[in-house]
């Protein structure tokens, strides 16, 4: 796991904190948290990962939408994410280990649907 306390406590920007991980942590630490995920989810039925707690309703007022202010994270939904962002940050490792210069975000939020 990584302590991302330094960068936390305003330490360390994370461009500082990044550039102390190689080749080998960030395979090590990507073949881990895969691990750990699927870990997790081996036992889980298509209950459990459909499953929204009602106790906290959710609400982010930063998301645009009405509908997703108020989305509860279930297992799958935060499946969904950790894979999208997976995807994301392999195109943009393959962009910048072509040189290409990242000026903008390349994830789209897409309006959600009920």
């Amino acid at each position: 796991m990584i302590d991302f306390t330094p960068v936390r406590n305003k330490v360390l920007t994370m461009n500082e904190f990044a550039a102390s991980l190689n080749i080998s942590d960030l395979r090590r630490l990507t073949e881990y948290s895969v691990d750990r995920m699927l870990a997790l989810l081996a036992d889980a039925n298509d209950v459990a990962v459909v499953f929204a707690a009602t106790e906290e309703p959710a609400h982010d007022p930063t998301l645009g939408e009405p509908l997703d202010q108020v989305l509860a994270g279930t297992i799958a939904h935060i499946v969904v994410h950790a894979t999208a962002s997976a995807e994301e940050y392999a195109v943009l490792a393959a962009e910048l280990a072509r040189g290409v210069l990242i000026t903008v975000a390349h994830a789209v939020k897409c309006p959600g649907r009920r």
